[in-house]
């Protein structure tokens, strides 16, 4: 399922702008009110201007550049985590579980619930996953060396978690038994509230 936000309580409020923010908002407005009106916009004439730009982020040069010798070495134990609960929702509860706008008719309301049902498979249920029969190619940094590290230390509970995770995704077909020389640690990640 996705994460959205309610546009009403999500976005600025002008009341809340300082008054130069609000200046300069005001002015932009009403510079693209007047091209609407006088329809500049519909009759201008553009020429193809192409452009590039040079991303020299650190992750762009960590994903393109060669390894840094000189980085450091992971912390040792691994994040301090604790078990989260598993959410699963079940396939007679799809339609209570996607929030659908009250703005829509009752038409429009059927149609969409119509292509919820019709595409169920799309969504997590039941304890299974949704289906997206693609696969994906992972591209490494030239000339990268193979990371393996070993597992984070974890008390009997989270390794039983862990462990009950793994063939829970072992059985879902998301992950499989390799012997590649990368490697990572597995560890517990908590979320406030859940």
């Amino acid at each position: 399922m996705g994460l959205c936000h309610n546009p009403d309580t999500w976005l600025d409020k002008v009341h809340r702008l300082d008054p130069d923010s609000q200046q300069r908002t005001l002015a932009y407005t009403g510079l693209l009110r007047r091209l609407v009106e006088s329809d500049c916009i519909g009759k201008a004439t553009s020429t193809l201007i192409q452009s590039s730009s040079e991303v020299t982020s650190k992750a762009q040069r960590n994903a393109n550049g060669e390894d840094d010798p000189s980085a450091s070495e992971p912390l040792e134990g691994g994040p301090k985590t604790g078990e989260v609960a598993v959410e699963e929702a079940r396939s007679t509860q799809l339609l209570s579980e996607v929030s659908i706008s009250p703005d829509l008719t009752k038409i429009q309301r059927h149609r969409l619930e119509d292509v919820i049902i019709a595409n169920s498979a799309a969504f997590g249920l039941d304890g299974r996953l949704g289906h997206y029969d693609e696969k994906v190619e992972i591209t490494l940094k030239p000339n990268s060396q193979p990371v393996s590290l070993p597992p984070f230390p974890a008390s009997p509970a989270n390794r039983e978690v862990i462990d009950n995770q793994m063939d829970s995704w072992l059985k879902l077909g998301v992950i499989e038994p390799s012997k590649s020389p990368w490697g990572a640690p597995a560890f517990i990640v908590h979320r406030n509230g859940k």
